[in-house]
């Protein structure tokens, strides 16, 4: 696949509706496009839902509960009653920066933004290649709280074409002189390819290829009494292959911590394993829209938050600590290496050696939120399963199409497909489906997929078989479904399953053929809009399928 420019995913600012803002973001251009650069979601002239204060209608009939978090416009509130017709929410002080709820106990925290108040100073140590010479660049927060950009800018623009600028080191704003550097030989995390809401982001991406960072030994945390946590956004809800991707683990392998989503069996939950345990599953699904996700380890187990979604996952942790670890994806630091699927494209990260109250995770959640311009009142859901094709095979920095296609409206984005899946394992996908649609809103899914059941020698019929359970236990759970026919891959059953649906074996509620002669995706040889393998689209591809999908969708929304 040709390099690809600069991607953008900017999130838009929210109107203010009259209030004086304090954490305004930028905002994408209004067609979503500035200069070749793609900005996601849709900026707030295009979007009208719900970047507007909170009012007495938005209660319990609108799914809302006591303590929720809503931000618009730079500005946060919380709900303290959700009687319907008179729900009230109370204005939160967002002051502080994310990292500032935990005072001292926040032991490491840095990335392209500012994540503890009036800090500045280095924020990443970069390298591009300029004339075939490595230039080293350190990039530092100004005392304005921003990101020196205009010197990002400066050396992007002199690097050699196809190549990027990756992160050789991120400085700890908290003063501990935690600094995370990246894992000798696999400098692969970007910066300048993703923002989020107007900020840099730390942005892997499969084919970024395995790295990461290592946390030094001084890092150290009790196992029973730690929080960490990112804000910006994940590419993909799921994981897989033939390990999973780690955002984080915490001491050496074998005596380790790990946060993970979707394990071996795809099933798009997030993990963790710890000294009892290799793989725990629990009620938290991860969201692709922009967010904070945060893990609490207490005495009593683990406490997680991911926008205004709450899990619990118990048992009694066991004493001890964790010293030093790894940040990355699919990758522990040590021999092994596997690029993994899931993918981040994170504002900042934090660390703390002590678990975060209720209030200290409120405020955090409320902190990020004005700074990342999160939007947690999100209702509308949008839910991607399939395969290599909706994950991203061959993208950097996670830019599949279900995550570019938020440039054009705001709503909770899911993505469970996972390279090489086949039928049998999207059927895996649907549970997580399937728990999301029990919150409110309206819902629609998208479902693209087969192509790797001849790989597996599953039969058409069996495909066809699957592929009908899927989509109707996701019609029974309240999913509005879209069908994507397969495209003209030799091998790919697309006619078996045309047919399929035309016949209601797979009964969708929209039918989406991308791939007709005469269509711009028509073509597998096009290597505008393929790769060359002539089964996976590349960015542009997916820019293509992005808009085809939304303009298909939106209709249902607007109902």
């Amino acid at each position: 696949m040709e390099a690809r420019g600069r991607v953008l995913a900017c999130i838009t600012a929210m109107a203010t509706l009259g209030l004086p803002a304090l954490g305004m973001a930028a905002q994408c251009p209004a067609d979503g496009h500035k200069g070749g650069e793609t900005c996601i979601p849709a900026n707030d002239t295009v979007y009208k839902g719900l970047n507007r204060p909170p009012g007495t209608d938005d209660d319990v009939n609108k799914g809302y509960a006591l303590g929720d978090l809503w931000q618009a416009g730079g500005h946060a509130w919380r709900a303290t009653t959700v009687t319907p017709g008179a729900a009230q929410w109370a204005a939160v002080a967002t002051s502080n920066a994310p990292a500032d709820t935990f005072g001292p106990h926040a032991i490491f925290a840095g990335g392209p933004t500012r994540m503890v108040s009036a800090y500045s100073g280095p924020a990443v140590d970069i390298e591009t290649i300029s004339g075939g010479q490595t230039v080293a660049t350190t990039l530092a927060i100004r005392p304005d709280g921003t990101l020196d950009t205009a010197t990002l800018d400066r050396v992007l623009a002199a690097r050699d074409a196809g190549t990027f600028a990756t992160v050789t080191r991120v400085y700890d704003q908290t003063g501990h002189g935690n600094h995370l550097v990246a894992t000798p030989g696999h400098h692969v995390v970007h910066i300048g390819a993703v923002q989020v809401s107007g900020q840099e982001t730390l942005s892997w991406g499969e084919n970024n290829g395995p790295g990461g960072f290592v946390l030094p030994q001084t890092l150290k945390v009790p196992a029973n009494s730690f929080f960490f946590g990112t804000t910006g956004t994940y590419a993909s809800s799921n994981s897989g292959y033939s390990a999973f991707p780690v955002p984080l683990m915490l001491g050496q392998k074998g005596q380790e911590f790990k946060v993970f989503m979707g394990s071996y069996t795809l099933d798009g939950f997030v993990h963790v394993a710890d000294m009892r345990s290799p793989d725990q599953r629990t009620d938290m699904i991860i969201s692709n829209d922009p967010s904070a996700f945060g893990l609490s380890a207490t005495s009593n187990g683990y406490r997680l938050e991911n926008g205004n979604n709450h899990a619990v996952l118990g048992g009694a942790l066991p004493e001890g600590s964790y010293s030093g670890g790894y940040i990355g994806y699919n990758a522990d630091g040590g021999s092994w290496f596997e690029q993994g699927r899931n993918t981040g494209q994170w504002t900042g990260i934090v660390i703390a050696d002590r678990d975060a109250t209720a209030e200290q995770e409120q405020d955090f959640e409320a902190a990020a939120a004005v700074a990342g311009d999160h939007m947690p009142q999100l209702r509308d859901t949008v839910v991607a399963i399939g395969d290599s094709r909706t994950e991203g095979f061959g993208l950097s920095d996670g830019t599949n199409w279900p995550y570019v296609m938020q440039r054009y409206a705001r709503y909770k984005s899911y993505n469970f497909a996972v390279s090489g899946a086949t039928t049998k394992q999207m059927l895996d996908m649907v549970p997580a489906a399937e728990a999301l649609a029990a919150r409110p809103g309206r819902k629609v899914a998208v479902v693209f997929g087969g192509f790797n059941d001849h790989l597996h020698h599953i039969d058409t019929g069996e495909t066809v078989h699957n592929l009908g359970h899927i989509t109707s236990r996701l019609k029974k759970a309240g999913y509005h479904v879209a069908f994507l026919d397969e495209a003209n891959t030799q091998g790919a059953p697309r006619k078996a399953l045309a047919n399929a649906v035309e016949d209601g074996k797979i009964p969708a509620d929209t039918e989406l053929d991308l791939f007709v002669s005469g269509d711009p995706l028509a073509n597998v040889l096009d290597q505008t809009k393929w790769l060359a393998d002539t089964t996976h689209p590349n960015q542009t591809g997916h820019d293509i399928i992005a808009r085809n999908v939304w303009q298909n969708i939106a209709d249902f929304f607007k109902k």
